[in-house]
């Protein structure tokens, strides 16, 4: 009887050597490592022809969904147990921010699509299932995650891009002296920026549930 060592050819593999959750972790890590996503270079390091993709996905927007649910399994998320709004604010805002800041280059990408992907729909319905536990109602769940998940993004970018956001020369600081004085004041005067983001939607949340109205821009 022949085998494939006597035939000199190698039997199918037990397993594929493809997976959606297999092309997600290397999406995440091309992102990590390559800040970007070229679906031929992603072929190249999984070591299978492009087309062998479309067995498992539909297209570049699934791929990049298939990054997302990796990057949701890498969060490490605290139990939310506390009724605590402050608490559970800045809690999910640094699970948040911790994650985006594992691979910056796949945020922009994020915001152009809606969330899919069945593991990080269950995280946010977790996130959705504390706040409402804390008392958030429920026309205020989905505008509350929405922040926290746009502050998160921009924080995240915002801490790997430059150390200030604003770059006024010597000469010209008398032109502008509010904002002048302002930079001088932060420079002696430490502010943990993240804390104070979480700490303002904390506040603003607690203002839309004492008011009995949506959050600014949210649903009445």
């Amino acid at each position: 009887m022949q085998t494939p060592e006597t035939t000199g050819r190698m039997g199918r593999p037990r397993t594929p050597r493809l997976s959606r959750k297999t092309i997600g972790r290397e999406a995440l890590a091309m992102f990590e490592q390559e800040e970007g996503l070229s679906i031929p270079r992603l072929a190249e390091r999984l070591g299978v022809r492009q087309s062998s993709f479309y067995k498992h996905v539909t297209g570049r927007n699934e791929i990049i969904e298939l990054a997302r649910g990796s990057l949701v399994e890498r969060m490490l998320v605290p139990e939310l147990a506390s009724h605590d709004l402050d608490l559970l604010i800045r809690q999910i805002f640094d699970s948040l921010r911790t994650a985006y800041s594992l691979a910056p280059a796949l945020l922009p990408l994020l915001l152009t699509q809606p969330v899919s992907h069945p593991a990080a729909l269950a995280l946010y319905d977790k996130f959705a299932e504390a706040f409402s536990r804390a008392g958030v109602p429920d026309h205020l769940l989905i505008p509350t995650l929405e922040t926290l998940d746009s502050a998160a993004i921009g924080a995240s970018l915002d801490a790997i891009t430059m150390e200030s956001a604003w770059n006024i020369p010597e000469a010209d600081r008398t032109d502008f002296p509010y904002l002048t004085t302002a930079q001088r004041a932060v420079a002696t005067h430490q502010t943990d920026r993240f804390a104070f983001l979480a700490d303002v939607i904390a506040a603003g949340l607690r203002t839309a549930i004492g008011s009995g109205t949506a959050l600014p821009g949210g649903a009445p």
